[in-house]
């Protein structure tokens, strides 16, 4: 499936202020990232013209373990890929944050608004910058996008918990499948020999704290099971 891939898009964290298409290196003109940047920036300049896209290029560090964005994935397997996110480099506090964070609604719903109108632009091969694509029944819904929003806050999606059964997985299989023809569901595996994550099965398990005698008690004891013996 990924030899047919010409660009791959990643989301990463675009509900707050900020917009950031993070890429390995600055696109030139002529591929699909500058294709796919091109058409954001006329998206953007179209739909909400106060918000701007900052492009902030970085290495693939083959020395980590841990990619730092996930366009890197497919960028080791020398597929086109950037991922856009709200923060600017990839070790910002904010991002390192495991829990959820609060989303600002009216950011969410315009970044999402300017993604959905660049991918149709950059389909189309529409270079336009005055004509929409998507227009009435085509614009993102607002109000799905705080229903979605809240179900995920109140749904547990712990990666030891998801699989191609789980509520989550299906119910966003099911959205998916009214807006597009073919809705794919694939499970990602980690490689057995160098594996990139590693989940663990167990949502709960029990705790285990024992009280010790601190090593003094121990000194004392020696001292005086020599002096007895001394004595003896």
């Amino acid at each position: 499936m990924l030899n047919d891939v010409e660009f791959v898009l990643c989301l990463d964290s675009i509900g707050n202020e900020g917009f950031n298409f993070h890429v390995t290196k600055t696109p030139k003109q002529g591929t699909a990232a500058y294709k796919m940047l091109r058409a954001m920036e006329q998206a953007a300049n179209l739909l909400y013209p106060n918000i701007s896209i900052n492009v902030a290029p970085k290495k693939v560090n083959l020395k980590n373990p841990l990619f730092s964005w996930h366009h890197e994935v497919f960028t080791v397997k020398r597929l086109s890929a950037g991922t856009l996110s709200n923060f600017p480099s990839h070790n910002t506090l904010g991002r390192l944050n495991s829990l959820d964070s609060a989303v600002d609604e009216d950011r969410l719903y315009q970044h999402t608004h300017i993604v959905a109108e660049a991918i149709a632009r950059y389909v189309s091969d529409l270079e336009d910058p005055d004509v929409f694509i998507l227009n009435d029944d085509l614009v993102p819904n607002k109000n799905l996008l705080i229903r979605t929003i809240d179900y995920l806050g109140k749904t547990e999606r712990s990666a030891s918990l998801l699989n191609r059964y789980s509520s989550v997985v299906i119910n966003i299989e099911q959205t998916l499948s009214k807006y597009a023809t073919e809705v794919i569901v694939s499970e990602l595996k980690a490689s057995k020999r160098d594996p990139e994550f590693q989940f663990y099965d167990q949502s709960e398990t029990k705790l285990f704290a024992y009280n010790v005698k601190p090593a003094v008690f121990d000194l004392f004891l020696a001292l005086a099971v020599i002096c007895y013996l001394g004595i003896v």
